[in-house]
This record gives structure tokens, sequence and C-alpha cells, in this order.
């Protein structure tokens, strides 16, 4: 429980407070009045669905998935070239593979981004198969790792995914998107659906990659976390352990406070998701082409 006292101190902070299911989804956000953003950035952000911002909007998102899927494999194929080069061969090639369905991203052009959702997504898509099956080849057997699962996942690897990317990501990134006023409903590549905060969604997807798949990643190449102490069954049900789960928020968190360069600045990841719910408000007033968030190898 959290006491009034403690939730004034918030407010007196301008810090929000998140509360959320155990699934991570949020069920209510208490936030200070003086967060209000831009009314006109609002107003904006419903007109770009009909025009090129909309979809200006909607390719960053999936180039920034793109090149960062790229990246982290380039990465993990130079962590791999002297003690295992067949396999550093192949995940190169992967990243390669993944960058030219970002150069035909690229190449898409304007107009209202109903028209160009379904290319976007058919682009993304091949992307996430390339990524997925080149990920697959550095997971040890024990995790019985085939592929990308959302809801419904029974093997180890998926669902420490789903455990990062609903209860540590999409929080962060929801309060991002709160605190520049825009509506989180009212996103660009996720279509709309009542109850969806699709801009949310939208944000998520460039940083999916450099935080919770690369955290998951190190836990389990590492050895760190293995298959047998993963998953305990309550009632028919799967989790994750008491321990694996400590494992995970630590290495989840400590990815989000990680200085990065990005933009000629450097910063915590975490700071640098607030930066890019300012760069979609600066984009939607036709302040400033959106970058989207992008890491090196």
């Amino acid at each position: 429980t959290i006491s009034a006292g403690a939730l004034r101190l918030a407010m007196d902070h301008r810090v929000q407070v998140v509360f959320a299911k155990y699934s991570g989804w949020p069920y209510a956000v208490l936030m200070p009045t003086s967060l209000t953003g831009s009314v006109r950035a609002r107003r904006e952000q419903f007109l770009a669905y009909n025009d090129d911002r909309g979809f200006l909007l909607a390719r960053g998102f999936v180039l920034g998935k793109l090149i960062n899927q790229a990246n982290l494999l380039k990465l993990m194929a130079k962590n791999r070239k002297l003690t295992n080069p067949q396999l550093a061969d192949k995940l190169y090639k992967a990243g390669r593979g993944i960058e030219e369905m970002a150069g035909k991203v690229l190449a898409e052009k304007g107009g209202p981004v109903d028209e160009k959702r379904q290319t976007l997504m058919n682009l993304e898509a091949e992307g996430a198969r390339i990524y997925w099956e080149a990920v697959r080849q550095v997971i040890p057997e024990g995790f019985s790792f085939q592929g990308r699962e959302t809801r419904g996942a029974k093997d180890p690897f998926n669902i420490m995914l789903n455990y990062g990317y609903q209860k540590v990501l999409f929080p962060e990134v929801w309060k991002a998107v709160s605190y520049v006023g825009l509506d989180m409903y009212a996103g660009y590549l996720h279509a709309d659906r009542p109850g969806k905060p699709s801009l949310v969604l939208d944000l998520m997807e460039e940083f999916r990659q450099q935080t919770v798949d690369r955290a998951v990643l190190s836990l389990v190449t590492k050895g760190v976390v293995k298959p047998e102490e993963v998953i305990t069954l309550e009632g028919g049900k799967t989790l994750l352990s008491k321990t694996v789960i400590k494992h995970l928020l630590e290495s989840l968190q400590g990815r989000l406070e990680t200085s990065v360069m990005f933009l000629g600045r450097k910063a915590p990841i975490k700071n640098f998701i607030h930066l890019q719910a300012r760069q979609v408000v600066r984009s939607l007033l036709r302040e400033k082409d959106y970058v989207p968030f992008t890491l090196g190898w």
C-alpha cells in the first residue's frame, strides 16, 4: 500500500504513479494536474493521422526497430567472431538481411498511414522473421525456443521477453507519452482498437531490442539463468520463478540505466525514451523530423 503522504510527495515532485495489473498493464495512473502537455500537440496528433506526419512517424518506428535488430545481431556476431566464426557469419548475414528491409522501409514515400500501414507491417514482419530465426541460433537448446510467441508462450525465453516488455518497458513508455500530453490511444503504426494504447506500442518498437531483448539474451547466453530455474507451475499456469524474476528485473533496470550515445548526447536509455516522446511532439508540430532511437554495434 502507498500512503496519502507518499502520493502527495510524488505529485509535488511531478512524478506519476502507475498502478498495474500482474501482467504489467496499467489500470490506473495518478499524475499531477500540472502535467498537461500542449493542447496544440494533441490537436495535431489527431490531424496527423490523415497526412504525411502520421506516415513519417509510423515509418520511423519501423525503421528504428529494424536498425536495432540488425545492429544487435551484428554485435552478437562480433562477440562470437573468434569463438564461433560460423555462427558469427550467420548472425552478420542476418543483420544485413534486416538492413535490406530497413532500406525498403526508408524508400516508402508519403501518404495517409492507412494506405501505407500494411506495406510497413509486411516489411517489419519479414525483418522480425529473420531476426528471431537468428536469435534462435544463440539460445541454449534447453530453453526450447523455436520462435517468437506473445500470448500463451510456454518456453522460458519467450516468457522472459513478454515479462520484460509488459512489466518494465511498457510502463516506462506509457509514462513518457503521458508526460508530453499526447493521447496514448491514438497511434499510427498500430491500428486503432478500443482499449489499445497504440501510440505507446508504436514508441516501444524501437526500444525493445536494446533494452529487453539484450537483457534477456545476456541472462540466457551467459548462463545466469538456466532453463530448469525459469518456470514453476501453479495451478497449471506457467510462471517465472522468484529467482529468475529477480535476475530479470536487475538486468532490465540495469539496461535502462545504461548510458549510451544518441543524437550527440550521452544519457541513460531511460532518458531517451522520454526524449523520443518529445521528438514525436516536435514532429507533429512540424518543428523537426522524427529520428528513431538507434544504437550502433
